[in-house]
């Protein structure tokens, strides 16, 4: 009975018509090179941007301040005698952080993990 299944299924296969021609690719696309550069582009003493074509997207704006990034302010807060930690006191002497591990396992594979850690006095 199987024999029977095969073959008819053979001679479906050979009697059919051919599958159609997959369509070829299409032709890839045309790029051009990029050609930025900032020096092209100048801003007034206003804020308004000068120099941009009609099809160029400009975002342009001030600077708050002095017109320089505030390093000293962030400075301040972040300075190497406060070192950025992710803990806090969660009150009654207990510390909550959060840190993270990496422990070697088999075959090369390195476990890289996240851990939360509660520390209780006692």
């Amino acid at each position: 009975m199987s024999l029977i299944l095969v073959l008819s299924l053979q001679a479906a296969a050979v009697a059919s018509p051919a599958a159609p021609a997959a369509p070829p690719p299409p032709a890839p696309a045309s790029v051009r090179p990029l050609d930025f550069d900032l020096a092209h582009y100048r801003s007034s003493e206003s804020g308004t941007c000068l120099g941009a074509a009609g099809s160029d997207v400009l975002v342009c704006g001030r600077r708050r301040g002095r017109g320089a990034y505030p390093i000293d302010y962030w400075d301040r807060i972040f300075g190497p005698e406060r070192p950025i930690r992710a803990e806090m006191n969660l009150g009654g002497g207990v510390q909550g952080r959060v840190y993270t591990d990496a422990v070697p396992m088999d075959r090369g594979a390195v476990s890289e993990r996240v851990l939360v850690g509660i520390r209780l006095p006692f």
